[in-house]
């Protein structure tokens, strides 16, 4: 059986770690990138926002099998400074990959890659996919609106669609604008002398889900092989962990004394105080289960940005 997969945005944080997956296993892989990349795997360069260089990385793709669509401008405030370049990309670059794909290759099965973001203020914990999608910034409603056109041309069109829904993930390879990997950063300058001892954090009260992306990107494969088609499928842990306790475990592995000063530009207006996620769904169809501990989480991000930190 074949397994050509095209996956957009390879060259970003989690692509660093699917496409090698993805190999392992034995699929033949292509990609979609944007910008400079040291892949190891045939790449174009493509844009999202222009219908005719979709089409073109389609057919150049060739005669695939399968697509994982993790392309997307993901990180929150720069979406919030732009809302029309977040729905250009996240949204509308989605509708054209999937027309894309209905004239060149209308059977690859695709895994839409959305975000936990989409549910907003939880009503009720844990969050199930059932849950009432109520984005609450332009990030997350474009991922909410991406989300429910690949529902729609799943059911309108047959076209085999699945739908991710990942939880705060992270890993070696993250950029420091996200939380845990800003923290990593800073432990790793300071303990080099290249920072003074005064760690900068935001609120340390927020529970958020963390999940290492070795695990989220075995996830995707699985959801890949066996998810049905139309359904939404939460990738979490299921634990929710205050950011206290994500940097009291980097603390424990820090080399130096470090002073923690609470930073007023990190803190969020109307910041939702917990987040935990279900993952029973994906569990009982495709067998997942999460492996790697928070402690292991943060040591690989530590460790990290320590390689880097030395280059």
């Amino acid at each position: 059986m074949s397994k050509r997969v095209l996956v957009t945005g390879a060259n970003g944080f989690v692509g660093g770690h699917l496409c090698p997956h993805l190999a392992k296993h034995d699929y033949e892989v292509v990609c979609g990138i944007s910008g400079a990349s040291t892949l190891e795997y045939p790449a174009q360069e493509f844009v999202l926002s222009d219908a005719d260089s979709v089409n073109a990385l389609v057919e150049w793709a060739g005669p695939i099998d399968y697509v994982i669509h993790l392309a997307a401008i993901a990180f929150v405030p720069d979406a919030a400074k732009s809302p029309t370049g977040v729905l250009d990309v996240n949204l509308l670059g989605t509708v054209r990959l999937i027309e894309a794909l209905r004239n060149h290759a209308p059977k690859a099965r695709v895994l839409f890659v959305g975000s936990g973001e989409e549910y907003g203020r939880p009503q009720a914990l844990p969050v199930t996919e059932d849950h009432p999608l109520n984005p609450a910034n332009p990030y997350a409603i474009s991922k909410a609106a991406a989300d429910h056109y690949c529902a729609y041309a799943a059911a309108a069109t047959g076209a085999p669609i699945v739908r991710a829904r990942p939880f705060n993930h992270s890993g070696p390879g993250q950029a420091d604008v996200y939380a845990l990997p800003s923290f990593a950063r800073q432990i790793a300058e300071m303990e080099l002398g290249k920072r003074t001892p005064q760690l900068k954090v935001g609120n340390l009260q927020a529970i958020r889900d963390f999940t290492h992306v070795a695990d989220v990107v075995r996830a995707y494969r699985l959801l890949l092989e066996r998810g049905r088609p139309g359904e939404a499928y939460n990738i979490c842990s299921g634990k929710g962990h205050t950011m206290q306790s994500v940097l009291d475990a980097l603390l424990k592995l820090a080399k130096t004394e470090v002073e923690i000063r609470v930073d007023s530009e990190r803190l969020r207006a109307a910041e939702v105080p917990e987040v935990r996620g279900s993952c029973a769904k994906l569990t009982a169809e495709t067998g997942w289960t999460p492996v790697i501990p928070l402690e292991w989480i943060v040591r690989d991000v530590l460790n990290d940005w320590r390689q880097r930190c030395r280059a």
